[in-house]
């Protein structure tokens, strides 16, 4: 249940700040997250008003990431290690920032 109310409360934190102006069609097996250009990327970067997630597994983090990226490994599932409950996922609830994932 935790986990569940803490992506609500993710997505409800990215939501606003991602949502364009001019509705975007997706393809119908497509994610229910919005998607952002990678030029309104580079405006949020250059604004320091993004938090950037990587959530590719914990192997991969420290052979490259975005600089100022913060490791959130969901490992191809729903949820995220336990250890991450007490540091990450607290900070990214508390954010008014946009929070922006990724994971290639």
């Amino acid at each position: 249940m935790r986990i569940r109310t803490a992506i609500a409360c993710l997505f409800l934190l990215v939501a606003p700040a991602l949502r364009p102006a001019v509705p975007v069609a997706q393809s119908a097996d497509a994610i229910d997250a919005p998607r952002i250009s990678q030029q309104d990327f580079k405006k949020l970067i250059a604004a320091k008003s993004v938090v950037i997630v990587d959530t590719r597994n914990a192997d991969a983090f420290p052979l490259g990431h975005i600089p100022g990226a913060v490791l959130l490994p969901l490992e191809g599932a729903l949820t995220w290690p336990i250890e991450f409950e007490k540091t990450t996922v607290p900070m990214l609830l508390a954010t008014k920032k946009a929070v922006v994932t990724y994971c290639a």
